[in-house]
């Protein structure tokens, strides 16, 4: 049996140098708090939960990880498709490869794509994620793509209760 190393585990970076290195990239420096969501999400092995209010700043406690796992994937659950384009434009913009899969974008070229790592985010609806034998749910039963992963990040989760009864899907997200 081949047993392949972890590629995100690697020594975690201090908070200094999570300080240091996000303005670097995206222009803003982060502050305490984001660097220990941060933290706490490349210690891995448990839920992050951040609440704070719009505009403080949660996505960039999504991003900075990718400045230390080269290596890595992150994936993003939004069900706003407006925000995950501009999440893209941003990603982009800073020189990192993203993709955000809505229904138009659910093709099997795009999950092809993913799958080999040309994106190091994929941002993706709660309708896409739980399309049964879609795109997505093929993804998550590779073994290899399942290694890579960073986090799962559910954005905007207070839609779960407070849009619910319009997208079921956000609803099975657990």
């Amino acid at each position: 049996m081949l047993l392949l190393p972890d590629p995100n585990q690697s020594a975690l970076p201090t908070l200094s140098n999570i300080a240091t290195c996000t303005p670097e990239v995206f222009g803003i420096q982060p502050c305490q708090w984001q660097l220990q969501v941060v933290e706490a999400i490349m210690k891995g092995g448990c839920n992050v939960l951040c609440i704070a209010g719009t505009g403080m700043g949660k996505t960039l406690t999504f991003w900075m990880p990718l400045l230390f796992l080269p290596a890595g994937i992150q994936i993003i659950i939004t069900p706003l498709n407006l925000l995950g384009k501009q999440n893209v434009m941003s990603l982009v913009k800073a020189g990192i490869q993203a993709i955000s899969i809505s229904s138009e974008m659910a093709t099997p070229a795009n999950f092809q794509a993913i799958s080999t790592f040309q994106y190091r985010v994929g941002i993706i609806s709660p309708k896409q994620l739980m399309q049964p034998e879609g795109g997505f749910e093929k993804l998550l039963k590779n073994p290899l793509f399942v290694l890579w992963i960073i986090s799962i990040v559910i954005d905007e989760v207070h839609c779960l209760t407070e849009w619910g009864e319009f997208f079921p899907e956000y609803q099975e997200l657990g």
